[in-house]
């Protein structure tokens, strides 16, 4: 576990992905303050309404989290989950603007830090994007949320109090020297 002074950098390298949640509500100022970190995080373009692109939605109905499910045995924590936060990045508002997702993923960073920071666990679903097996999954998700064309369903975000029973691998990481280049790429 990390140690440091800074309790910013011991929540972002001691947070974990979690699956199993309390049954216990969380208050509606603490979902907005994790919305509104979420809407302070950097974002493509001019710092200005026009420019933001990531909006979101609160689910806190259990048809709904049942159906965002999708039936699969290991999404069925999403059925625990107090509030699950879909990500959505509407490409009307800046339209000349592709990187949508990259303003959606740091918005969906700053929302991690902020739960973790209550004490709230959270786990990013994100398989919506890229796998070709899950296109049927994202049109489902899509017909769920009631999704116009131009919003984008980047990723959904569970949230809940942290279940202490909860048993959590431990994260293994590349090394520093693995990872990291100076100047250009060396193998």
């Amino acid at each position: 576990m990390y140690r440091n002074n800074n309790d910013i950098l011991s929540l972002i390298m001691n947070r974990r992905s979690h699956r199993k949640y309390l049954n216990k509500n969380i208050p509606n100022e603490v979902i907005e303050n994790i919305i509104n970190c979420g809407r302070n995080a950097p974002f493509g373009g001019k710092p200005k309404p026009d420019c933001q692109v990531t909006e979101y939605i609160i689910i806190d109905n259990k048809d709904i989290k049942e159906k965002l499910s999708l039936n699969y045995e290991d999404r069925q924590f999403i059925n625990d989950a107090p509030v699950i936060i879909a990500i959505l990045a509407n490409k009307n508002n800046d339209p000349k603007y592709e990187e949508y997702i990259l303003s959606s993923a740091l918005s969906i960073e700053n929302m991690i830090i902020a739960a973790e920071s209550f004490g709230i666990g959270s786990c990013v679903l994100s398989c919506f994007l890229n796998y070709q097996k899950h296109i049927e999954d994202k049109k489902n998700c899509r017909e769920i949320l009631n999704l116009p064309d131009n919003i984008e369903l980047v990723a959904l975000l569970t949230l809940g109090y942290k279940d202490n029973d909860e048993e959590l691998p431990i994260k293994e990481l590349r090394s520093y020297k693995d990872v990291v280049h100076f100047n250009r790429y060396d193998n």
